[in-house]
């Protein structure tokens, strides 16, 4: 009976052990799939980085033209303000002169002439 008894447990140590192999396959499989999807999830990232890196970039080229544009027309606006008051001052001038000349000349003051409408 020893034997018999002896041989039972073997099988049944082997058979154990037979089944802790297939949980520990199974248990290994999912951590390889597990890390299989990790992977690829982390190349997406780095993809999609690459990508947003790209456009970032580009946007950064843009603003950059966006604000030499905004200057120079920031410039030309200046000028032109510069020049329409210098225009301004130089018409009171002559307005100034016209006023004295009249003076001197003792003309009256004539309304400005309005073109007639015919």
């Amino acid at each position: 009976m020893p034997c018999r008894l002896m041989i039972t447990l073997v099988t049944v140590a082997a058979l154990l052990s037979c089944a802790g192999c297939i949980v520990t396959t199974s248990t290994y499989d999912a951590k390889v799939r597990e890390v299989e999807a990790l992977r690829d999830a982390y190349a997406s990232s780095n993809r999609e980085s690459a990508r947003l890196a790209g456009e970032v970039e580009a946007l950064s080229k843009q603003v950059a033209g966006q604000k030499a544009a905004f200057q120079e027309l920031s410039s030309r606006a200046a000028a032109c303000e510069e020049e329409r008051a210098r225009e301004k001052r130089e018409s009171a001038d002559r307005d100034h002169k016209l006023t004295e000349l009249r003076k001197k000349t003792g003309m009256k003051e004539e309304p400005a002439v309005r073109p007639s409408a015919e």
